[in-house]
């Protein structure tokens, strides 16, 4: 290796491994909400849990699609703009629909919509403090994309860890005093008042950037199109999992809602793979899409093993979480169902960037569109006759089909995937895992055996891939001792 491209590989490993220290850090975050989530009784966790799942899925709503457009078009912004002012004009326009979306949604609305979201009779007085923790979340979901663009790592990493703690935790604590709905959702609010109002001062400049309404509207007539296309895919992919609370929790109770709730966020750690990392990644890509192809290929091969292997070492000790929270036990035969569903949702994220690429994010919308649909209507056919794992095969089977969808598509414009029998091959494996830790999650060291026989083959399928991720953590230490 010449010294030019072993000098590329270490600041890119670097790199990656600085952008992953905020979300590796909220880890610790999350993990702790974990177990906050498994000391509380299942019916006290249902409703906040779903309280929180719909407030991702209005943010989203709200939001227009311009933080996903905000990304696509840092580098290239339209209207001869500053950076600054596209995220000036981005934060404005979703800021004026989200007031008339929680307005009309609060005073015509409120008692369908608390119905639809399973939020029981309290819902009607709950759905505009919804409407109002949206807004605030939308609000710091800006910000935090403004800070990763603009590579201020030091507040990037402070702000992500608690936009991590208000949407994981902080509105849990209560649940140790109260089962309030209403005390629970006041929690979530001030969480993530506290964060908005501190980083939108601090950064004001950028908020209150200078904006003439000619330039505005040049900036929205580019990236509204681009936005409103790509937000029904932003919306429909924070609805999947709050489809299935809703379900649950009308056919099975509160007890069975929260015990989908945990297990859902359990399943969540697979992201612990690809979530760092990912924040680097996507500014990395239509950054250098034109002239890195082989790269960027070859960095999804090595995510792919990453991901299948820490998928077959969470379903070989999977028990050993529920020996810690018992009570919980009763989400143990679901749980890899669960995790396979979010698989399919963390590799959609390095296969589809053709789609965007290419400026044709409807491919993405029609896709995830075929989820949630799909989702919908396994959930009413199988919920009712199969309770919890109706639902987790339904979230598992509908994420499934939007990868499919959306992945070929995004292969059309930009190919990500280096070999394609390799790919299959894995996921076939993981189906393998998935049926193996459903059917046997009674027999633990039968199931251990059979895991471990597979994640063997798959570091033998992916053994390239191993030698280079051996190579990029050699290409971290090295920079590490370099600079002491």
């Amino acid at each position: 290796m010449s010294d030019q491209k072993r000098s590329s590989g270490e600041s890119f490993a670097g790199n990656v491994m600085k952008y992953s220290v905020a979300t590796y850090l909220g880890f610790a975050i999350t993990g702790l909400a974990l177990i906050v989530k498994g000391l509380l009784p299942a019916e006290v966790l249902g409703a906040p849990v779903t309280f929180m799942t719909y407030t991702a899925t209005i943010m989203n709503i709200g939001i227009l699609g311009l933080d996903q457009a905000l990304l696509r078009f840092y580098h290239e912004p339209p209207a001869g703009a500053e950076p600054r002012q596209l995220f000036a004009a981005c934060t404005r326009i979703s800021a004026a629909f989200m007031m008339l979306l929680g307005v009309a949604g609060s005073v015509f609305f409120a008692q369908p919509l608390a119905a639809a979201f399973g939020l029981g009779s309290a819902g009607p007085g709950i759905v505009p403090l919804l409407f109002l923790n949206a807004a605030l979340y939308m609000l710091v979901r800006y910000l935090n994309v403004l800070l990763r663009l603009e590579n201020d790592l030091r507040a990037y990493t402070a702000e992500t860890l608690w936009m991590q703690g208000c949407y994981n935790l902080f509105y849990l604590l209560p649940g140790f005093f109260t089962s309030n709905v209403f005390v629970l959702a006041v929690a979530a609010i001030l969480s993530f008042g506290v964060v908005a109002i501190a980083f939108g001062y601090k950064y004001r400049a950028a908020v209150f950037a200078p904006l003439p309404g000619a330039q505005l509207g040049g900036i929205a007539r580019q990236t509204v199109p681009y936005g409103v296309a790509l937000a029904p895919a932003q919306i429909l992919f924070s609805l999947s999992s709050g489809i299935c609370l809703s379900f649950v929790g009308n056919a099975s109770g509160e007890n069975a809602q929260g015990l989908f709730a945990f297990g859902y966020s359990l399943a969540q750690l697979v992201t612990a793979i690809q979530a760092g990392f990912s924040t680097y990644w996507g500014p990395y890509v239509y950054s250098h899409y034109r002239d890195e192809q082989e790269r960027i290929c070859r960095v999804h091969d090595v995510l792919n093993l990453l991901i299948f292997g820490f998928f077959c070492v969470l379903v070989m000790f999977e028990d050993i979480v529920f020996v810690i929270f018992p009570d919980k036990r009763g989400c143990l035969s679901i749980f890899p169902l669960l995790m396979l569903a979010v698989v399919f949702n963390i590799l959609c994220e390095g296969t589809v960037y053709g789609n965007s690429i290419a400026r044709k994010p409807w491919h993405d919308t029609i896709g995830i569109g075929l989820g949630a649909l799909s989702n919908f209507g396994l959930c009413a056919l199988l919920v009712p006759a199969f309770g919890l794992t109706g639902a987790a095969l339904a979230l598992a089977a509908s994420n499934g089909l939007a990868f499919l969808y959306r992945s070929i598509t995004g292969q059309m414009y930009y190919r990500t995937v280096a070999s394609y029998p390799k790919t299959i091959s894995g996921f076939l494996l993981a189906f393998a895992v998935t049926a193996i830790g459903t059917l046997l999650w009674q027999h633990f060291f039968i199931k251990f055996a059979l895991v471990g026989v597979i994640l063997f083959i798959y570091c033998t399928l992916y053994r390239a891939q191993l030698a280079r991720l051996w190579s990029m953590g050699l290409g971290i230490l090295r920079g590490i001792f370099h600079r002491k």
